[in-house]
């Protein structure tokens, strides 16, 4: 299980323990369909490994307005 840093709905990071162990779990699990996953900066597929300490951003794609 590891802890990462996760925004999503929030503008910090915050210390978060997940069960997923990649990307396309970690969907599953916070409900992230329609999102675009950043890790550390950097647009991921749903195979991409979570590590301990990573930052992991979630955006809402095809957003409209400001």
């Amino acid at each position: 299980m590891p802890t990462i840093h996760l925004l999503h709905n929030s503008s910090t990071f915050a210390e978060t323990q997940v069960n997923s162990n990649t990307v396309g779990e970690l969907r599953s699990e916070k409900d992230l369909q329609g999102y675009t996953i950043n890790v550390d900066r950097t647009v991921v597929s749903d195979g991409h490994a979570l590590e301990d300490g990573m930052y992991v951003a979630a955006v809402q794609s095809n957003k409209t307005g400001g």
